[in-house]
């Protein structure tokens, strides 16, 4: 996978990191993508209760569902910014009402897959994110989406 390339969801880029001049110095703003983990499978499979018996053991294995965590950073020239820019992220991480939820992710290097968002996750901490708020700010979130097909790999 290409970390440094665009990857839309639902018109929002999670790799969009850009550097900024603000106050004579270079901070960076925007959001991107840091991990990105598609291996957690569930598989089925249907056991015998009354094995001794009738001599089957265990039956076929069935492919459950596929979760894909992601985890980013979005960055922002001050704090309000900051805040702005993951309240965003938040809203794109939040099914529509009257839809199934499911959206295509195109990912660079892996393909398109059709997933759908289990909300924003990020926390806010006194010593990380305390202090003027008109100074930059990096505030780190992680997304876990259930892929409709569990076949994506």
């Amino acid at each position: 996978m290409d970390f440094t390339a665009s990857c839309p969801f639902r018109g929002y880029d999670l790799n969009s990191y850009s550097e900024s001049l603000v106050g004579g110095q270079t901070v960076p703003v925007g959001c991107v993508i840091e991990t990105l983990d598609p291996s957690q499978l569930e598989i089925r499979q249907f056991t015998e209760p009354l094995a001794l018996e009738d001599g089957i053991d265990f039956g076929g294995t069935w492919l459950g569902g596929r979760h894909v965590r992601m985890t980013g950073a979005v960055y922002g020239s001050t704090h309000a910014d900051a805040i702005s820019r993951l309240l965003g992220l938040a809203a794109v991480m939040t099914a529509e009402s009257g839809t199934f939820g499911y959206y295509p992710l195109a990912i660079p290097g892996f393909g398109t897959i059709s997933v759908r968002p289990n909300g924003l996750r990020y926390q806010f901490d006194r010593k990380q994110h305390g202090g003027d708020t008109s100074k930059p700010l990096a505030v780190s979130w992680s997304v876990t989406f259930y892929a409709a097909n569990p076949a994506i790999v």
